[in-house]
């Protein structure tokens, strides 16, 4: 029946094998939106599984094996180990030499060959690279393990890297070797190509300047006998009683500096005493002052008990209301004049002593300005004496600083050249690391030898399984020759040439219906290297453009090599008879849509 959801049941079984697409774009969106999830059953290696796949969103990335999720990117992995099928990695491209990376051998790759939609009648998969084809076809067939073992993309990746260090190598080379020629004419060194070299250079520069320094250790010496008077200088003319005149001013000035110290800070000192007899001669001028106006003021408290003092209680005109004690104005007054005299005094004293003081300290200042004098004047003697005796050393002193700074500059820089050349070094192992993998690669063995039949003698048997199916049709739409296949490159030859350049669409659907034939038979023809798939999906064989009869028979033959195998072949068809026999299930789909 047309317009009866056919294909779109394969394609559901197709998304619960982990088709990586949305629901949407893998089933459509009607599909989509109307049901929760879809659900397959299906024996790997004699054990039943249940295959869900959720259409809702948040678990659409995963597929659920027997209940437990799994993401879909690791389902292939799951499935090749169930089917014991080779978990493969192969050169992503047809050459494995001129390949960039390593890409995985999915299951759903093989699925391709054993599922045929409707876009894929007319070539092995829908859209598959050639470099794809040929790793399934060596799948199928039972050497993909010897074929991917990837030797040769290793090797050609360890070339790749080997060639790469060389280029650097010689980068390296060419640009240190010409910094370390520039640095080492600049500072007139020996020009190092080596570590080794520089070790040398500067073991050579360090005794130069191991020198250098001895010789102006002995120097320094030498002026320094002559200066401080030493036997070398006696004949020399330097007067030695100068140092001891100069040592001797410097003890009297020092002295000089002590007493203008001292002279100033008691010249202060009585200043200082000065002020203050002053200021208590003035206090005693001021109570003088306040004797009259303070007299008439009543005490209220007594001073001492702080009893309160009545003025009006009888007492002398002339004794205190206090104590009775007498008391007149003169008595108070004379005895403050009295102690006035006596701060006057001892002020006028104070002022005698103050012109002594200023008189030793200006003396002392003229002694001190006197000492200075002299001693700038005898250090500027001594000064000019051993300059003079100094001459003949200066320019050796100034020939061994000149020699010596350059020396030191020369070992400053041997760390850079040094870390310059290091670059080599790390250059020419990196060069003899990639060397040795590549040895190691190629001397390797590798992990799978060959087994069985040679890929030669499988090929030959896969393409007489083909052969003898397409027997039976010739004449019947198979008009062409045999089928052989290149071991080399797994290109299907229809007479003496490749398939896709003989045959056209139609020939192309009994090519390949030949090619799903054959895949039935891979257990019984070869051996357990094979990846034996067990069953094939053909979707809608009859809207090929093929005569309906041609098919019919096709899937007849097909029945029969899957009750000879034990397989299982599902397959569309949208006509009216269907196939009565007794290996054959006809399932009629249960409703028929409008066509949009």
């Amino acid at each position: 029946m047309r317009n009866s959801s056919k294909t779109t049941t394969l394609k559901a079984i197709d998304y619960c094998l982990g088709d990586r697409d949305s629901p949407r774009d893998a089933l459509t969106t009607a599909v989509a939106e109307k049901y929760v999830e879809i659900s397959t059953d299906l024996t790997l290696n004699a054990t039943p599984h249940t295959l869900t796949r959720s259409l809702q969103h948040g678990q659409m990335n995963k597929v659920y094996i027997d209940g437990d999720g799994l993401n879909v990117d690791v389902f292939s992995g799951w499935i090749l180990r169930e089917l014991n099928w080779p978990d493969l990695q192969i050169p992503k491209g047809i050459v494995a030499e001129s390949a960039n990376q390593l890409t995985p051998l999915s299951f759903r790759n093989t699925l391709r060959h054993i599922y045929r939609n409707e876009d894929s009648w007319t070539d092995f998969a829908n859209k598959e690279a050639e470099f794809i084809r040929r790793a399934v076809v060596s799948q199928l067939l039972g050497f993909a393990r010897v074929k991917y073992s990837n030797k040769d993309f290793h090797i050609a990746q360890a070339k790749k890297r080997l060639a790469e260090a060389q280029a650097v190598e010689r980068e390296v080379q060419e640009s240190t070797l010409q910094a370390v020629t520039a640095i080492s004419e600049r500072l007139s060194i020996p020009v190092a190509r080596s570590l080794e070299q520089v070790a040398a250079a500067r073991n050579a520069v360090r005794a130069e300047l191991d020198t250098a320094y001895e010789q102006r250790r002995q120097l320094t010496a030498d002026i320094n006998s002559m200066v401080h008077g030493g036997h070398e200088s006696a004949g020399a003319g330097y007067d030695t009683t100068l140092t001891t005149d100069y040592e001797d001013t410097s003890r009297r000035l020092q002295r000089a500096l002590d007493e203008v110290a001292g002279f100033d800070q008691l010249h202060d000192e009585h200043k200082q005493s000065a002020q203050t007899v002053t200021a208590e001669i003035g206090r005693m001028q001021r109570l003088i002052t306040s004797i009259d106006l303070f007299d008439a003021l009543p005490v209220r408290l007594c001073p001492a008990c702080e009893q309160s003092v009545d003025p009006r209680r009888p007492h002398d005109d002339d004794a205190c209301y206090l104590c009775n004690q007498p008391v007149n104005d003169d008595q108070r007054q004379r005895r403050a004049q009295v102690e006035i005299r006596s701060l006057e005094s001892e002020l006028a004293d104070l002022q005698d002593v103050i012109v002594r003081t200023a008189s030793d300290l200006q003396a002392a200042h003229e002694r001190r300005t006197h000492l200075e004098q002299q001693q700038a004047e005898l250090a500027k003697r001594i000064n000019n004496e051993r300059a003079a005796q100094l001459a003949p050393f200066m320019t050796a002193l100034e020939d061994l600083a000149g020699n010596i700074a350059q020396l030191e500059q020369k070992m400053t820089t041997f760390p850079a050249i040094e870390e310059i050349l290091q670059r080599r070094v790390e250059a020419g192992q990196t060069v003899a690391s990639a060397q040795q993998a590549l040895d190691n690669i190629a001397e390797a063995q590798p992990p799978h030898q060959a087994v069985g039949l040679s890929p030669a003698d499988r090929c030959a048997l896969f393409a007489d399984r083909m052969n003898s199916f397409l027997q039976n049709y010739r004449g019947r739409g198979w008009v062409k020759g045999n089928i052989t296949i290149s071991d080399s490159d797994l290109t299907f030859y229809v007479g003496t040439r490749p398939w896709n350049q003989i045959l056209g669409a139609e020939l192309r659907v009994l090519f390949f219906l030949a090619y799903s034939y054959a895949t039935l038979f891979l257990a019984n023809d070869l051996d357990e290297e094979c990846a034996f798939p067990g069953f094939l999906m053909l979707d809608n064989p009859y809207q090929q453009g093929i005569d309906a009869g041609v098919i019919k028979s096709v899937l007849q033959d097909l029945g029969e090599a899957a009750q000879a195998t034990g397989t299982q072949v599902i397959t569309t068809q949208a006509l009216s008879e269907s196939l009565r026999t007794n290996n054959v299930r006809h399932i009629e789909m249960p409703q028929v849509y409008e066509a949009n």
